[in-house]
């Protein structure tokens, strides 16, 4: 673990463009295994603090998962940056702080035994459940719930087993029907030396707080997704392939949500859950991609903010935001703003490639979200709570905008781009006033 990460003036700037290069990506990425193994220490060092009864275990797991990291590098770097780990530990940190009943820092005991099984040690690790199941992150869960109580995870080389109640279960990637053991599938996408493949975590309850998320996949469910990420994959590719590169240095899981009611996609992203992109099944490719291009904006900034800080204080003040129903602080602004200069990008290179009604909707949504992206970038430079470094990114954003503005769009789309605006202003008007 590196002591210190910096991103030079040169590098903000490109991330403030839109854009990125390899070693740009490695050191935000390198920043985040930094965050992520000090939050794993900081719940061992807080559960001693205060006296925590599951602090032994706790400290027990950390030091098996030092020394698998010093011998098995590869299988423990794998699961401590697991996007639900993260997730998991920054509550955790919430709970012990507040000296809350909830908080189970024994938990770390399901990351040792995970990285164990990953890196062939021979050993054998006590592990609470975790609501009811022995969850594993990277590998899968119990299939079964039952009270909570602590479970033997017992590795010995290429096998591995749970024991809990009166269950003893196999770990294993491909199980038996009924076996008792779910694994996390992968699904792997693209043509060769073009490919990716993705941790489909539809099983950890940390996986994606705060959002709706979906049930168990089947195997025809695995399948449908597989065919609308190769789709879009292929697709960004083909025709944005920086965006590809990017997934492929900052993400690695999928959490699957649960549809919107109405036509569309779901789909989130978060800070304490970087290198995960959920969403609901994409209806189509165009969609996936233009998913994963929005989310990617998304995982790019929360990275660059847990180095550079970009805004000052929050000094309550609220604002419009082109893309929400709801007032926005000046750091709601900045992450929609740099999420819809990505979206815009993508418009911008899509109108071309698109042919009939394709090419129609892509030419408005490029107007449109052009035009949102340069106004809210001009409100966080007059009115928001930017600090200096903060102002110097959004004008680099602001620029990239206004040199867009002079593309040439036919005029219907330019008109039905305006009145789409229009109209969110007026609605939001009427339920915020102003």
């Amino acid at each position: 673990m590196r002591p210190h990460h910096h991103l030079s003036g040169e590098a903000l700037a490109l991330l403030a463009s839109g854009g990125s290069d390899g070693p740009t990506l490695r050191e935000l990425a390198s920043a985040q295994r930094s965050k992520q193994a000090l939050l794993l220490w900081g719940v061992d060092r807080l559960a001693r603090t205060v006296e925590h009864p599951e602090a032994p275990a706790a400290a027990r797991a950390l030091d098996l998962l030092r020394t698998l990291q010093r011998l098995h590098p590869a299988a423990a770097r794998y699961v401590m940056a697991n996007p639900a780990v993260s997730a998991w530990s920054m509550t955790e940190l919430r709970l012990l702080r507040a000296q809350d009943a909830g908080a189970r820092p024994g938990q770390l005991a399901a990351l040792a035994a995970a990285a164990a099984i990953r890196a062939r040690w021979t050993c054998v690790v006590e592990v609470p459940t975790f609501d009811g199941r022995v969850v594993l992150p990277t590998l899968g869960s119990t299939a079964t719930a039952v009270p909570d109580q602590v479970a033997r995870v017992t590795v010995g080389g290429e096998a591995a087993h749970v024991e809990v109640g009166d269950q003893r279960i196999r770990i294993t990637a491909a199980p038996a029907e009924g076996s008792g053991w779910l694994p996390m599938r992968t699904t792997h996408v693209g043509a060769p030396g073009e490919d990716i493949t993705f941790l489909i975590d539809d099983l950890h309850p940390s996986r994606m707080p705060g959002e709706i998320l979906a049930d168990r996949l089947s195997e025809k469910d695995i399948a449908r997704w597989t065919t609308r990420l190769d789709d879009g994959w292929a697709l960004l590719n083909a025709h944005h392939p920086s965006r590809t590169t990017e997934v492929r240095a900052l993400t690695g899981t999928l959490t699957p949500l649960v549809p919107p009611e109405s036509v569309g996609i779901r789909s989130a992203s978060s800070r304490e859950t970087f290198g995960c992109v959920a969403m609901s099944i994409p209806p189509d490719g165009r969609a996936t991609a233009l998913t994963f291009v929005h989310e990617i904006q998304h995982t790019k900034l929360c990275a660059i903010l847990d180095i550079v800080r970009l805004t000052g204080p929050d000094r309550g003040r609220r604002f419009y935001a082109p893309w929400r129903d709801d007032p926005r602080p000046s750091d709601g602004l900045l992450q929609g703003s740099y999420a819809f200069l990505g979206v815009s990008g993508f418009w911008r290179r899509q109108r071309l490639i698109d042919r009939g009604t394709a090419a129609d909707t892509a030419h408005t949504e490029f107007a449109r979200w052009r035009d949102a992206a340069e106004l809210v970038c001009t409100t966080l430079l007059e009115g928001g709570d930017l600090n200096e470094q903060g102002r110097s990114f959004v004008t680099v954003m602001l620029r990239i905008l206004e040199s867009w503005a002079r593309d040439e769009v036919p005029a219907g789309a330019v008109a039905a781009a305006r009145r789409s605006a229009e109209e969110h202003l007026r609605e939001w008007k009427i339920r915020h006033g102003g």
